[in-house]
């Protein structure tokens, strides 16, 4: 959760089953996880949404909690900011201690990190064992948004950050890329001061959130970069940006046996450019296949219990009539 959302360790153990909702995209049908983080250092609530891998996690978390009950269990959380107790809610982070189910507190997730780096036995190039706190996490999904192409007020808005600086300064680069960096950002203000220093303009973030709408595709979920160009020219089979989805493993299976029809065709005839390509095609369609029944046979389906996201907080592509 720390590695794919970026939230800070208290917006962490706060985030209840309630905070998770399941938005439909009405132009495509496709299910988009959110979360609602409830504000910490800022007065500030924020949506974030998921990534494919984040919904596997959630769903991995929700069915872990539950342990076959209809519903999560409730427990009261104890704010050591507020110092007072929270009421009884269903939040995610919790587990069973004697029998009673209890939250998980920032000690245990710090305790749980270290067990897990020292059974990797990593270390750095010194040799000294490496040590990850929850917010290390939050660098790691800063630099790699960044490093992705997001635009750095988008990443600000995400992280829950007032200052520009303060996201660009979460990004961990070797010291003379930092260096570089600041020099080019200082003769790009000189030629442009400010223009590309502002607060996120609506009009961007409905260009954020369309890249989440144009993502579905035939055989599954387009995961490239926002702001980067389809490189295979839509075609997606070839594309390695392709998550397959299983439910459409006959309909792979029928292209990729079309596919052996056109290259024995082509073999006939002796259209070796067509021959190459096809040869492309098919190892992708086959690695896809492949993939597709990996997914099926890890994952099952998950009941979230959570209702429609309202309509009200998100935004959609207006429906062009024919």
């Amino acid at each position: 959760m720390l590695r794919h959302t970026g939230v800070r360790i208290e917006e962490l153990l706060e985030l209840s089953h309630h905070s998770f909702c399941a938005y439909t995209l009405p132009t495509t049908s496709e299910v988009v996880p959110m979360l609602q983080v409830t504000p910490s250092k800022t007065d500030s609530e924020r949506l974030l949404l998921g990534s494919p891998e984040l919904g596997e996690v959630l769903a991995a978390m929700i069915d872990r909690v539950r342990a076959g009950r209809p519903a999560m269990p409730l427990v009261s959380l104890w704010d050591p900011m507020e110092k007072q107790w929270s009421p009884l809610m269903p939040f995610l982070f919790q587990h069973s201690v004697g029998g009673m189910n209890r939250p998980i507190t920032r000690r245990f997730v710090g305790g749980a990190l270290d067990r897990a780096m020292t059974a990797t036995a990593l270390t750095d190039p010194s040799g000294v064992p490496l040590r990850f706190t929850p917010h290390d996490f939050r660098r790691i999904f800063a630099t790699d948004a960044l490093r992705a192409g997001l635009p750095p007020h988008i990443a600000a808005k995400i992280l829950g950050h007032l200052d520009l600086n303060t996201t660009l300064g979460y990004a961990i680069y070797p010291e003379d890329v930092i260096t570089h960096h600041r020099a080019f950002v200082a003769r790009r203000r000189a030629l442009r001061p400010g223009e590309e220093y502002r607060d996120l303009s609506p009009q961007e973030w409905d260009e954020f959130l369309t890249h989440f709408e144009l993502r579905k595709v035939e055989l599954g979920i387009c995961t490239r970069d926002f702001g980067t160009p389809c490189v295979h020219e839509h075609a997606c089979i070839r594309c390695p940006a392709l998550r397959p989805d299983p439910a459409q493993q006959d309909r792979l299976e029928e292209i990729l046996a079309n596919l052996h029809d056109r290259m024995a065709e082509a073999t006939e005839h002796g259209w070796r450019s067509e021959i190459a390509g096809l040869e492309v095609s098919i190892t992708a369609a086959e690695a896809k296949v492949a993939t597709m029944r990996q997914l099926a046979a890890r994952h099952q389906v998950t009941f979230l219990g959570m209702p429609d996201f309202r309509p009200a907080a998100g935004r959609a592509i207006p429906a062009v009539r024919p």
